[in-house]
């Protein structure tokens, strides 16, 4: 029989995964969690390391305990950005990344500037929509997040853009100058995460302080008995272990990073892992052929299946309240036949234009 711990450990989990799949947990990777096959080290031991800040005469100074740079000339600085996004950009998405793609999150935010969630979900042909923090910019418009067109949200800048990532203590300043002003940030992530307060965080440094401004920014702190976060880090002290569930009631678990990933994974059948959007598009020929053989009723309800959980769900329900209505005049004979022809001619562009709107969704 399993241990009381562990009981309540695997209870808090399985409260966890139903919350994955109500849209009401969100994800939040730090720099342990990209770690590289080869050798094992994580990406920003690495990139410390190919940097070679000692002999890098483009760095004046750097401080490790906050992992951030000093540079004496602005240009030194883009050289270093150069070297930055070329590191990434030859990095690709290990199994962790692509088995984290396919479990259905709607929100994954990143404390890192890479690309890797976003390259995985490229891989396998999943939706996805991306942003990053642009400094004094404003926000990306994103369409409402969910598990079928995800969020992949880069909270500390991206190596798309030079000028979001976060390098120096200035920068840092003058990020949190512009997320305390309500910038920056879209506004449909921004209400979310004020609804949202169910975190899984993997790899995450809770150990530097403004990791933890974040967590406060985010509102973690605020009515933290009511709602559940898990943690899995590689290392944590015993000190910062009890920290973080104090202060924002974060609960680590034994497991290492690989493996809680895996153990979340198997939580999920087959049906409910993501799946590519190829399909979504083989799925939307499958409507404009049963609108061709004339079968509306099944091309509305087919569609309805493939949006669901999405903004064009409601659009699909009023079409099939269309339809049903004009089913009982027909029934009734209530409706000419030049009257039916022009009706199912209105239903039928209404539900092309839905296509359309579909495909830009990437279903």
């Amino acid at each position: 029989m399993p241990e009381p711990e562990a009981r309540t450990v695997q209870a808090q989990l399985d409260f966890m995964i139903e919350k994955i799949r109500q849209e009401k947990c969100v994800l939040l990777v730090g720099p342990e969690f990209n770690v590289l096959e080869e050798n094992g080290l994580s990406c920003q031991q690495a990139l410390l390391k190919q940097l070679d800040i000692p002999n890098n005469d483009n760095i004046y100074r750097y401080y490790p305990d906050d992992e951030f740079f000093l540079f004496d000339e602005a240009y030194k600085r883009t050289l270093i950005c150069h070297q930055i996004k070329s590191f990434y950009q030859g990095i690709q998405p290990n199994t962790i990344h692509r088995m984290l793609a396919e479990i259905p999150f709607h929100i994954y935010l990143s404390v890192t500037p890479d690309s890797l969630l976003s390259k995985a979900f490229d891989e396998a042909d999943f939706s996805a929509q991306s942003g990053y923090y642009k400094r004094n910019k404003d926000p990306q418009l994103i369409k409402t997040p969910s598990k079928k067109n995800p969020l992949i949200y880069n909270l500390f800048g991206s190596v798309e853009s030079e000028e979001s990532i976060i390098l120096t203590h200035d920068d840092l300043y003058d990020y949190f100058k512009s997320i305390f002003a309500q910038r920056s940030m879209p506004e449909k992530l921004k209400i979310h995460l004020q609804e949202v307060k169910n975190f899984i965080f993997l790899g995450v440094p809770f150990d530097k302080w403004y990791m933890q401004l974040v967590l406060r920014e985010l509102e973690i702190h605020n009515r933290q008995y009511e709602f559940t976060r898990f943690a899995a880090n590689q290392s944590m002290t015993e000190e910062l272990t009890t920290f973080c569930l104090d202060q924002f009631r974060i609960n680590f678990i034994s497991q290492n990073i690989e493996g809680f990933v895996r153990a979340l994974h198997a939580q999920f059948s087959p049906e409910e892992l993501r799946q590519p959007f190829s399909e979504g598009r083989d799925q939307l020929d499958k409507v404009r052929q049963l609108i061709r053989n004339a079968e509306l009723e099944a091309a509305i309800d087919l569609m309805g299946d493939l949006v669901e959980d999405t903004e064009l769900e409601d659009d699909v329900l009023h079409l099939a309240g269309r339809y049903r209505k004009y089913k009982k005049r027909v029934v009734k004979g209530v409706l000419s036949f030049e009257n039916q022809q022009i009706t199912e001619n209105q239903l039928t562009e209404a539900l092309m234009e839905l296509i359309e709107e579909a495909k830009k969704l990437a279903l």
